[in-house]
Order: C-alpha cells, then structure tokens, then sequence
C-alpha cells in the first residue's frame, strides 16, 4: 500500500528513468541553496547613447543606442524601414546600403577601416557608371560612413547623422559595373 502511495505522489516530470532505477531530478542550484552566500554579482547595465538621425524630408528624430553595437544596429531599432531601406547584407559592409552622412561627432571618429573604403568607392564608381550620380556626390567624402562599420561608443553621445538620398544597392550592381575607375 506504501508503494503504491509513493508511486502517485511522484510524477514522472520529477523524477528519470535511468539504468533500471528511478532517479530524482533536481532543480540547479541558486543562491536560494547556499544561505551563505550573502552578495550576488551585479548584472552590467548596457549603457546607451542619444543619436539624432535627419531623414531624407529634413525631420529629425533622436533615438537611444546601446554602446558596443554598430551604427547599423542602432539605425535597424529604430525602425525607420518606411525610409531606409539599409542593412540590405545584414552587415557584412558588401551592399553599401546603410550608408550615412555624419554631420556632427562630439569626438572623431575610428578611421575608416580597409573594407568600408573599398565599398564606398566600388558604390561611387557603380553610381557614376550608372549614371545615378548627382552633383556633389558624397560616396566620398570623409563624413561619408557605413553604419554598419561603425561601432558606437561612449564618446558618440549626440552623434548627429543624416540619411542620404543617393543611396546604392550593391547587391543588385552587375559586376561588370563595379570595376576601379
């Protein structure tokens, strides 16, 4: 009668078969098991950046950013998809999509590394073979960046940033069209 008691209090969502023999599993251990651990570690707090974005009608809207993500991400939450269709490669600095004008930066940016340069110039060099260049191009010029190359820091609280007009999609660029001038 005993096992049979002992048999409906145990569900089998606490205990595993294993060998031939019923094993009880226990739940991982927590602060809650150990009284004497009296701290807990303290948990980073993400800290965070105001940017300022001009849209393409001249509006401008400021959106917060965490420090340590790219440009790009930050851009991406804010959720301007109506607008920009940026980060067409996800990142990966091969479409030139998500490229922004930088009009003001509190500190000089990071140099553009060896991979932005080479998109921004493929994309002048496909826009101009395109014909889809305007006077005054800005593929570029130094405020000329991708967002996805740019990783935020502490130091870029109030960056203010402008998205182009004129932007490419080199993804949809035959390659014959991308070649050097």
């Amino acid at each position: 009668e005993k096992q049979i008691m002992f048999r409906a209090l145990v569900r089998r969502s606490q205990c595993r078969h294993a060998g031939g023999a019923w094993r009880w599993l226990s739940p991982a251990p927590s602060a809650d098991w150990y009284p004497e651990r009296t701290h807990i570690q303290p948990v980073d707090i993400v800290s965070t950046v105001n940017l300022t974005i001009r849209l393409p009608e001249g509006v401008e809207m400021t959106t917060k950013a965490a420090v340590g993500g790219t440009l790009l991400d930050a851009l991406l939450d804010a959720d301007l998809s109506d607008v920009w269709e940026g980060g067409a490669c996800g990142g990966a600095c091969n479409c030139s999509t998500c490229r922004v004008l930088i009009c003001y930066a509190p500190r000089p940016l990071p140099p553009r590394g060896v991979d932005e340069e080479d998109m921004l110039d493929t994309a002048s060099v496909a826009a101009e073979r395109l014909g889809s260049l305007g006077e005054g191009s800005t593929y570029t010029s130094p405020q000329s960046r991708l967002a996805c190359q740019l990783t935020l820091r502490v130091e870029d609280e109030g960056l203010l940033l402008t998205l182009p007009d004129d932007v490419l999609n080199m993804l949809e660029v035959p390659l014959w069209m991308r070649g050097a001038r």
